[in-house]
């Protein structure tokens, strides 16, 4: 039977820094499935809360006041930047870093290579340690849930086919 286990929490506004979790695999797997889903609001409508933020930076840096149109460009380049990074027993395993609002790393081997992931052949073992890194939230908060797909050793090939073809894709 495949393991899952599931954290969630919760990043409030202009939130920058990691959060870092780390679990121990509680048994050999052949297979490691990984997703950071955050459930962020609609951006236009976050980034208008840094309206006056924006405007300050704009005057500082050019001494004066943006006008209505550079105000609306400005906003508009604001986002939310969310990434993930997992390491197993000290090694460097990725780092997702893509857009969206869902952060995923497969290992399998026969799964094709998550970008911004390590070729890294299984046996899965030892103490994951996934860093949530954030760059800035927009939003008033932020719910986020960080899932793990542990598929363990046993059985045979036709086994972790199965359960290959069967998890990952349904783990956000």
């Amino acid at each position: 039977m495949n393991m899952v286990t599931v954290f969630k929490g919760t990043l409030q506004k202009n939130f920058l820094g990691n959060i870092i979790f780390q679990f121990q695999l509680p048994a050999p797997c052949l297979e490691l499935h990984i997703c950071l889903t955050c459930h962020a609001g609609d951006r236009e409508r976050a980034a208008a809360l840094h309206d006056k933020e924006a405007e300050e930076a704009f005057l500082s840096h050019f001494g004066r006041l943006p006008d209505a149109l550079e105000t609306k460009e400005l906003l508009s380049h604001m986002k939310t930047e969310i990434q993930l990074a997992a390491f197993l027993s000290g090694r460097f395993l990725g780092n997702v870093h893509r857009p969206g609002n869902i952060k995923e790393m497969h290992f399998a081997p026969d799964a094709e290579r998550t970008p911004g992931c390590m070729e890294t052949a299984g046996m899965y073992h030892g103490l994951l340690k996934l860093v949530v890194n954030s760059f800035g939230v927009l939003e008033e908060e932020i719910s986020y849930e960080l899932k793990i797909i542990c598929v363990p050793v046993k059985g045979g090939r036709e086994e972790k086919n199965m359960a290959s073809q069967n998890t990952w894709r349904k783990i956000c």
